[in-house]
Formats: C-alpha cells, sequence, structure tokens
C-alpha cells in the first residue's frame, strides 16, 4: 500500500471514530479508538483541521467533525430530498410522453443525472443515477450553461472544450452561444443527436423563487419516436411539469438537517 493511501485510509478511519463517538475526543481518545499512534494522528488531524474537515475545541483541545462535514452532509440531504419530491413529476413525465423520464443538476463543470424512470415499453434509455454528462452536447447541460454568465461559460468550455461525440455536436463557441440565446428565448434544450446518434433528449429547467436553474427534468428517447415535429409539443409538456415541480418546491421549501456541532 503507497504510502499517500495509507495516509487517506487513516484520515477517514479518524473521521469515522469521531463520527461513531458522537461527541469530541482528545488525541489519547483517537489513539485508542482507532489503534494509531498519538504523533501519527497528531499529523494527519492538523491537516484535516486546516481543510475544514475536524475541528478542535481550543478550550478542551477535543477534535470534532469540522463545518466541511457539515456541509457535505448538508449537501447530501437536500440532494435526497429534491430527489423524493420530484420523483413524482418524473412519473408524470413517463406518463404522459411513454419516454424514459430523468433529473440532473449542475455538478461542477458537468451535468449530474439524480434520478430517471422508465417507461413499461420494450425499448428504454438508461442513464444510471450518478452518471455525468457534458455541459455542451446535452439538453440539461445546455440548461445549467444557458443560466450561467458568459464568463463562467467561458471558463467551463476552456477547460472541457468542444469535442466532438458525434456528427450533430456543437464545436464552436460561436455555435454554442447562439445555441445557448436559443434556450434561454424557448425555456427549454434539446439534446438533437449530440451525444449519441439516434437518441434525442429534451428538458426544462426546474428554478428557484429567484428565478435561477437549480436543477432540470426532461426526457429521452429514440430519435425515431422523439421525432423533431414532436419536439414542440413534448417541450411544452416537460416545462408544464417543470414548473409544477418548481411550485411545490418554492411553496413548500425543503426542511434543512440541523447541524448539531459545530
Amino acid at each position: 500500500m503507497s504510502e499517500s493511501v495509507q495516509s487517506i485510509e487513516r484520515a477517514l478511519t479518524l473521521i469515522n471514530t469521531i463520527v461513531d463517538a458522537q461527541r469530541p475526543l482528545s488525541i489519547a481518545e483517537l489513539s485508542q479508538a482507532a489503534g494509531l499512534a498519538p504523533s501519527t494522528i497528531h499529523r494527519i488531524i492538523q491537516t484535516l483541521a486546516a481543510r475544514g474537515y475536524i475541528h478542535q475545541d481550543h478550550a478542551t483541545k477535543r477534535y470534532d467533525i469540522g463545518p466541511e462535514i457539515v456541509e457535505i452532509s448538508r449537501s447530501l440531504y437536500l440532494r435526497y430530498d429534491l430527489v423524493r419530491r420530484v420523483r413524482p413529476y418524473l412519473q408524470d413525465l413517463v406518463d404522459l410522453t411513454g419516454e424514459t423520464a430523468h433529473l440532473a443538476e449542475l455538478y461542477g463543470t458537468s451535468a449530474m443525472y439524480l434520478s430517471q424512470l422508465e417507461p413499461l415499453s420494450m425499448v428504454r434509455m438508461f442513464t444510471t443515477p450518478g452518471s455525468i454528462a457534458p455541459l455542451y452536447c446535452s439538453d440539461v447541460g445546455k440548461l445549467f450553461l444557458a443560466d450561467l454568465p458568459p464568463a463562467r461559460v467561458a471558463d467551463i468550455i476552456h477547460k472541457t472544450g468542444l469535442r466532438p461525440r458525434t456528427p450533430h455536436t456543437i464545436t464552436s463557441p460561436d455555435d454554442l452561444d447562439a445555441a445557448l440565446q436559443v434556450v434561454r428565448e424557448q425555456g427549454y434544450a434539446v439534446d438533437d443527436e449530440e451525444r449519441e446518434i439516434g437518441v434525442r433528449c429534451l428538458s426544462a429547467p426546474i428554478l428557484n423563487g429567484a428565478g435561477k436553474v437549480i436543477a432540470a427534468v426532461g426526457i429521452a428517447g429514440s430519435s425515431g419516436r422523439v421525432l423533431r415535429e414532436r419536439v414542440p409539443e413534448l417541450a411544452a409538456c416537460v416545462q408544464q411539469v417543470a414548473h409544477r415541480a418548481a411550485m411545490e418546491l418554492i411553496l413548500q421549501p425543503q426542511d434543512e438537517p440541523q447541524a448539531q456541532r459545530p
């Protein structure tokens, strides 16, 4: 085992030890519980504390979970709560369109799929929850890009590039800017076989009370079923469902978890 991997394992062991204890621990208590030398613990825990994953009470000299762990817990709670609350609307999309419905959120320089529901038909479009998609050539991704400031869009494209996935992929920054303007005007985005030949997807944004995009819901199907001439009709359906989901989230705000420590 490499030294770096061993250090990561030990750091995770210390975090888990504190979480399991449900109280702040001293170096001596951590050493006994984790089976590590105090000098080893002190070296690792200083790094964790500097990054906010561990917090030391300067009065007692004991260590507890830090604000970064609390923030991760909060983020995961809100993500899972979003999936739980939007899932019925994904079912509505499946029932209304007969196509696979998906929910996604912005994840750094990509879009992450959080949930998917499939129809009972023989042909389905599978997107594993947790998988990511490029922003520039996916329906959900273009929704997020269209909501970002131009400088942020330019920064993302600089990092990711505009690699052609199919002959239909947008590979020019000017063409992407024009496509994003269309998304803003029409209120939905289309992946017209840009990631995969034979697959057409379209999505609409879920907006918060300030009108910012917090997630995207949409459908995916074969280009033989989701015909170009059907896109406006299907998009209207997706937009309606996205609006209904947004209204529930706005009118019934999420109950955020209460951080007990620190």
